[in-house]
């Protein structure tokens, strides 16, 4: 849905149930004209589907987000000043899907934190 148009997986790697990955945000996409026009903001709700996404990519498998327990959005991304982010998502396959917990961050600062239960579709 978003990926390779709102943003780009530049690499993705995987290792004992942990995703790395690194990620550029499109800063010209048009959902910036409006979220906000002078100041963009990447919107939180794009955050959680970023998340998402890179899963789908890893696992190969089409997801919905079932159920978000614990969702944290720490600091805004300005994708004038941080189009390209990094996620680590540690995640198990169980009964009931995917059990994720994921960070957004770029360096010392993080974005976002996410514990969320993702099911195949």
């Amino acid at each position: 849905m978003l990926l390779n148009d709102f943003f780009y997986i530049r690499q993705l790697d995987t290792a004992d149930s942990t995703i790395k990955a690194s990620l550029s945000i499109n800063k010209t996409h048009k959902i910036f004209g409006g979220h906000f026009p002078s100041i963009p903001i990447v919107p939180g709700v794009c955050m959680m589907q970023m998340m998402r996404e890179v899963v789908e990519q890893h696992t190969n498998k089409k997801l919905l987000i079932r159920s978000g327990d614990n969702v944290k959005f720490l600091s805004v991304i300005n994708p004038t000043e941080n189009s390209e982010v990094d996620a680590t998502i540690q995640y198990e396959e169980t009964s009931e899907g995917f059990k994720i917990n994921a960070t957004l961050f770029a360096g010392a600062t993080i974005f976002f934190k996410l514990k969320a239960v993702l099911q195949s579709t």
